[in-house]
């Protein structure tokens, strides 16, 4: 098994978030499937929002993923922002960028193997991988579905 720190608690307080509810129309806030913001070093360096594959298609134009590209877009250096489909069954992603620095990083590849993936998010790291990466990134799944099948 790697060093990865596992998930710690295995519940989300969902007290807080129908609470919020109750706070008023003009108090918005969204309840995301799963926000990361991947790091290095301490610092961003890419917002990602997961969804399982069922999950419905957002809609970038919605006040939630304008909020969240603003976030990505105003950071000192800006961050790619995306949302990411993910397969649980063959472990591949399917990626929307939300911003325009996500579209430039991912033009032409948005269905992507796990292990195609995970490479592009060393890169947003680092622009060369360690051995150590290499090992981890080759035992990842490399299955891509057909394009006309992965929706």
């Amino acid at each position: 098994m790697n060093n990865v720190r596992q998930e710690r608690t295995g519940w989300r307080c969902q007290k807080i978030s129908a609470r919020h509810r109750e706070w008023g129309y003009n108090c918005p806030a969204v309840d995301l499937d799963f926000m990361v913001a991947e790091y290095n070093h301490g610092l961003p360096v890419a917002l990602i929002e997961y969804k399982d594959i069922h999950a419905r298609e957002p809609v970038l134009e919605q006040p939630t993923y304008k909020a969240l590209a603003a976030l990505a877009n105003g950071y000192e250096k800006p961050l790619p922002f995306l949302i990411v489909f993910y397969c649980p069954d063959d472990w591949w992603f399917r990626i929307i960028p939300g911003n325009d620095l996500a579209k430039r990083i991912y033009e032409g590849r948005t269905i992507l193997s796990e292990q195609r993936f995970v490479r592009s998010l060393y890169e947003l790291r680092k622009k060369v991988l360690s051995d150590e990466d290499e090992l981890a990134i080759s035992r990842l799944n490399t299955f891509e579905p057909e394009v006309n099948n992965a929706h």
